[in-house]
């Protein structure tokens, strides 16, 4: 039995969600750039994928607070307010 033959009938009969529509138009189209999905046109550079790899071995494999990381949050507000004058709380 494969896994699609597990699933309820409910399951296989609901519909696409629209961005699947929209991923493949956009598969047929050449030289577009799928930016809807979150994907860029270069592979990822190692410097992100080792960092990602450091972190997952490291035990970061669970979600952030939801308003982002509060190191990293003070990190930005600073870099924005030294290169563009905008303060944040």
């Amino acid at each position: 039995m494969t896994l699609i033959q597990t699933l309820r009938p409910e399951a296989l009969a609901a519909p696409e969600s629209g961005i699947v529509a929209v991923v493949n138009y956009g598969r047929l189209r050449e030289g577009l750039i799928p930016l809807w999905a979150g994907e860029g046109d270069l592979p990822t550079p190692s410097f992100i994928t080792d960092a990602a790899s450091k972190a997952l071995a490291g035990g970061e494999t669970f979600y952030t607070w939801q308003r982002g990381i509060p190191d990293l949050r003070q990190a930005l507000a600073r870099y924005y307010a030294r290169h563009f004058g905008k303060t944040f709380p």
